[in-house]
């Protein structure tokens, strides 16, 4: 059976690097349900991160690839990143 265990204090730098190598760490962009905001029709749009996936985020309820949220504008942790790419061109 394969599940997820949580990375704790215990795991030496060797292990560390052997499950980053093999792809078994991800990190995520921002935490579970904390704000964040999309770029709609050039302006910052909150919502909330109620889902991280490996393919995708739930943002509010409704699922995201990665892909489709790069097309967009991208998903920033702060609305003044978020205004910083629109005016940079997102």
């Amino acid at each position: 059976m394969i599940r997820t265990e949580p990375l704790n204090k215990n795991y030496t730098i060797d292990q560390i690097n052997h499950l980053i190598d093999t792809g078994h760490v991800f990190v995520t962009p921002f935490g579970l349900n904390r704000t964040c905001y999309i770029v709609v029709n050039h302006k910052p749009f909150m919502v909330i991160a109620t889902d991280i996936s490996i393919r995708g985020v739930q943002l509010s309820g409704a699922w995201y690839t990665w892909e489709d949220l790069a097309a967009m504008g991208g998903v920033y942790e702060s609305e003044f990143e978020a205004l910083s790419a629109i005016a940079n061109g997102a």
